[in-house]
Order: C-alpha cells, then sequence, then structure tokens
C-alpha cells in the first residue's frame, strides 16, 4: 500500500505559454509544503514527480526544498520529470502538445488571407483570450462537456494518469509520491473515479490516490471512493500514447 498525491501547480503567469511560477504561486508552494512537512509519517520516503512544464517543474522543486528545510528525517527523492502527468494535450499536425504552449502560437498564427485551420477553430472555442479566462477555469468548464477533435478528452487524460500511478513504485508501504501536475488531469482523473465533476482543483490542491495493489481509494474534497486500478484499455486507446513516460511537450 502506498499513497500518492496528484497535486496542481501554483499560481502560473498565465496560460499563454508555458511559462512559471508567480510570487504568490511560490507562496502556494512554501504553504502546502509547510503542511506536507507537519503530516507525513518519520522516515517516510518522498518520491517527487512532475510534468514537464515549466510551471509543475517549479512546483515540484519548491515542494522539495521546503521538505528538506522543514524535515532531516525524510527520504526525499529528487525530482523528476514523467510525461504520463503533462498538462492537457490538444492534437497539432498529428502531434500531441501541451495545451498554453498551443495558445502561444495561436497568439503568433497570422492567416495571411487564407482558410483559418480547423485547430484554430477548435482552440478557439476552447478559450478565446488565451489566458485570463483560464485563471477562472472557464475552458476546463467547457471542456468537460465539449465534444471535440483537437482536445484530448477527460477519459483519455484520467486513463493517462493511470497509467503514470502504475509506473510508481507502488510496492513500497512507507513511499508517499507527491507529483505535480495540472487542473485538467486532476480534474478528469477524480470525475473519472467519483462519477461526477467534482469542479477545478484550485493551486495545489491535490487528490490524494491510496494503492493496495490491484485496488486504489481515491480522495478528494471529503469525496472518498474504492477503485479497482485499470489495467485492460478499452480498444480505442493507443498504450502506446499513455505509457510514453519521456514525452515531453513539443517545441514550435
Amino acid at each position: 500500500m502506498s499513497r500518492v498525491l496528484l497535486i496542481r501547480h501554483g499560481e502560473t503567469h498565465g496560460y499563454f505559454d508555458d511559462v512559471g511560477l508567480t510570487e504568490h504561486g511560490e507562496d502556494q508552494c512554501r504553504a502546502k509544503g509547510d503542511a506536507l512537512a507537519a503530516e507525513l509519517p518519520a522516515g517516510a520516503r518522498v518520491d517527487l514527480v512532475h510534468a514537464p512544464t515549466a510551471r509543475a517543474t517549479a512546483t515540484a522543486r519548491m515542494l522539495r526544498d521546503v521538505l528538506a528545510e522543514r524535515r532531516d528525517d525524510l527520504a526525499l527523492g529528487e525530482p523528476r520529470p514523467d510525461g504520463r502527468f503533462d498538462s492537457l494535450q490538444f492534437l497539432h499536425e498529428g502531434a500531441a502538445r501541451e495545451s498554453s504552449g498551443v495558445a502561444a502560437h495561436r497568439l503568433r498564427y497570422s492567416p495571411n488571407g487564407a482558410p483559418t485551420p480547423d485547430w484554430v477553430r477548435a482552440y478557439d472555442r476552447f478559450d478565446t483570450d488565451y489566458g485570463a479566462a483560464s485563471r477562472l477555469g472557464g475552458p476546463i468548464d467547457r471542456w468537460m462537456d465539449l465534444v471535440g477533435l483537437h482536445f484530448e478528452p477527460p477519459q483519455v487524460i484520467a486513463y493517462r494518469a493511470w497509467a503514470g500511478i502504475r509506473a510508481l513504485d507502488t510496492a513500497d508501504a512507507a513511499a508517499v509520491t507527491l507529483v505535480a501536475s495540472h487542473s485538467a488531469l486532476l480534474r478528469g482523473f477524480a470525475a473519472a473515479a467519483l462519477g461526477h465533476d467534482p469542479g477545478e482543483p484550485r493551486n495545489l490542491e491535490h487528490v490524494e490516490v491510496v494503492v493496495d495493489g490491484p485496488r486504489a481509494a481515491v480522495a478528494f474534497r471529503g469525496e472518498r471512493v474504492d477503485v479497482e486500478v485499470p489495467t485492460a484499455l478499452p480498444p480505442w486507446l493507443n498504450p502506446a500514447y499513455l505509457d510514453d513516460g519521456t514525452r515531453a511537450a513539443l517545441p514550435w
């Protein structure tokens, strides 16, 4: 039995590109680190995993720094990226790309009189100002219900998160894994487990997953459910995509 915390990154400068944390976001990380330091069991092994984005990377590193300052009895691993916990993906030219990078590409797009590409229309339906509305959760609210051909669906992101969890060392009962990830991954994962959309996770809020062999307990905002750890995938999902932990956000 082992414990995994899927943690949303700290407040970022915006969602118009892959950018880092604000000062407030750094303060949020320190507060979360303090809270974790106060409740982690003595001698625990703490592994740190993060999505390969700037905001998730900064979050994982700050959490480790705070834990190292507050506790000298923890076995702290070094933060490592895992693409299975990456942010919401967007299909462009046959490749999965991190959605904030798509926003930056959209802002640079110049039509030059040509017909508007489908990918532009798809992104504009999701987010029309490429950042400000995202802070309020609006685009992600639409994503939970919108059927489109470009954004990674909530079901797929939930299976991707489970693939990342299965790849962790869950045999060590004393291990705690802190995963710095993104709101879409947490929300899609929690909705699949709980059976309803719990709403937008706040910065540094977490979904707890306690893995016990083939089953896991998933807890979020006072709700807790016991579920099977999915190993058999639907035939319409590609295991090579879900299990690719080395994939990082593709540059434009």
